[in-house]
């Protein structure tokens, strides 16, 4: 019996250190399936519930540039020799986003969907607004300046006819408007209507030729519309799709990872998901629908956010989509697909709106050129957390600008000269909750946990074989008793005549 007990040691060593081994291999992918449970999309969710009405806002920091010489300046006064822009702001703005007419499509494994996306003034910026008057600025005329851009590529005769249409109307080369007008609530000109007559067409992309007001970012606060119809693939098929974005006409479909075609809608991540397992080298490209913007992130270094250890990456832009509108091959694209720029929140040139430019170091003046470096400076930044592929944080920075040109066939510009107006900066700045933080801590600890375990259970597995082998050993160089020492005899037997001597003295 006692030659059996270490077989039994061993037996139950290899065993646990087996099932360590197994479940320490195992432990990922059962991990990886908690987290896509954990990031289902799929309605009655939990996440699905927060991405239809998201509970943590993005913050918007604004600021606006007045001129503040810009009459003396432009009336060439001998004592201004360079215009002046003074930097107005902060305006904190919170961005709400509803998800309207959302339906799942179990075939191709999408949730197609509409974003309204609008803003409110902050708490913190109400009560201050409560106490001031609303500040006006000073800035170009953008009538002007559309009259002119719109009209550029058009007949000398529609130039003239624009020229006296803005005599007509009285224009001027800047205004003077609140900043809330400027920026979100937009303002009616009574000239915008018979110059959308004059100079749009049918096939006009231009949020310019929409019945809209004017304003830096569209007026999405007054009309509260929604945007074209996306179509979100929600990763239950195919993990390594998730969060992937799509137009809902998209023609053009792409067959590799080459550059996409100018006919092709979106078709990429837009920043909000991301799929789980990011490695560390792999850029990653991203659309960015609302700015018209098309990205792609490089890992950086690694950064901490609320206990957390993500990869950092800095954003570097690429070729707008008012270049892929521009494209000649845009001409030979269907009737029928999305064109990029189309949709978007800021009235940009590179949304196809007005004429507004984003800026950039080797453009900056003297008088924006400290806001642009500190945008350049680490502005446009992700943090992911890469194991659940959680967005951490991410900051959007960007600065924008126009320029007023002359104009020999618009009799308002032929005489002024070549500036670069600075208009307006912004930075958008995202965290994640801290009880999502919590959440996702939690469940990064049962990573931890689980493979601590299986390690454990490989170690005790095999100290179990190592100590039984030892018992094992021990008791083979035990020594062994011979058979005779067992027993010992403890008195001979008496002969029958002393046998028979014992017997009569006892009587």
């Amino acid at each position: 019996m006692r030659c059996c007990r270490w077989y039994l040691g061993v037996g139950l060593g290899l065993g646990t250190a087996a099932t360590g081994f197994i479940f320490l291999f195992a432990w990922r992918d059962i991990f990886d399936i908690l987290v896509s449970e954990e990031k289902s999309l799929l309605p009655g969710t939990a996440l699905y519930k927060e991405w239809r009405r998201p509970p943590m806002r993005p913050t918007w920091q604004m600021y606006v540039y007045n001129w503040s010489n810009a009459q003396a300046f432009l009336e060439h006064a001998p004592e201004v020799n360079a215009p002046n822009f003074e930097e107005f702001g902060p305006y904190e703005y919170d961005e709400i986003t509803e998800v309207v007419d959302v339906k799942f499509h179990q075939a191709n494994d999408t949730l197609s969907y509409r974003k309204r996306t609008f803003f409110r003034r902050s708490a913190l910026q109400t009560a201050r607004n409560s106490e001031s008057k609303p500040e006006e600025i000073t800035t170009v005329n953008f009538v002007a300046l559309l009259a002119s851009h719109l009209g550029r590529r058009m007949d000398y005769s529609v130039q003239r006819e624009l020229s006296f249409m803005m005599h007509n109307f009285h224009q001027n080369l800047t205004v003077t408007r609140p900043v809330g007008q400027l920026l979100l609530a937009g303002y009616r000109e009574p000239m915008m209507d018979p110059m959308r007559k004059l100079v749009c067409t049918n096939k006009s992309h231009s949020t310019a030729c929409q019945d809209e007001r004017l304003a830096y970012f569209r007026t999405f606060n007054v009309s509260r519309r929604a945007s074209e119809l996306y179509s979100l693939n929600v990763g239950s098929k195919d993990p390594a799709k998730y969060g992937t974005v799509r137009s809902w006409s998209r023609t053009a479909a792409r067959s590799g990872p080459e550059e996409s075609h100018s006919c092709d809608g979106l078709d990429d991540l837009t920043g909000e998901f991301f799929p789980s397992r990011i490695e560390r080298g792999a850029a990653i490209r991203l659309v960015l629908p609302e700015l018209c913007r098309r990205l792609t992130l490089e890992f950086d270094r690694e950064q901490s956010v609320e206990g957390i250890v993500g990869y950092r990456y800095q954003v570097r832009p690429v070729r707008p989509f008012s270049a892929e509108l521009a494209d000649p091959g845009m001409e030979r694209c269907p009737h029928a697909s999305i064109r990029l720029g189309r949709y978007g929140i800021l009235n940009s040139n590179e949304c196809h709106g007005l004429p507004l430019y984003e800026s950039d170091l080797a453009n900056a003046s003297a008088s924006d050129q400290h806001s642009t470096a500190t945008l350049s400076g680490g502005g446009l930044y992700y943090v992911l957390e890469p194991v659940t592929g959680s967005v951490l944080e991410s900051n959007l920075a960007l600065a924008y600008h126009t320029f007023l040109r002359p104009n020999e066939h618009i009799a308002l510009l032929q005489s002024v000269p070549l500036v670069r107006v600075p208009l307006f900066r912004f930075t958008r700045f995202h965290r994640l909750s801290d009880a999502k933080a919590a959440k996702l801590r939690q469940l990064l600890h049962l990573l931890d946990v689980g493979h601590q375990l299986a390690l454990a259970g490989c170690v005790v597995g095999a100290a179990i074989v190592i100590l039984s082998a030892l018992y094992a050993c021990w008791e083979a160089r035990k020594p062994r008793k011979a058979h005779n020492d067992e027993y010992r005899i403890i008195g001979t037997q008496l002969s029958n005549e002393a046998r028979e001597d014992h017997l009569l003295k006892s009587f």
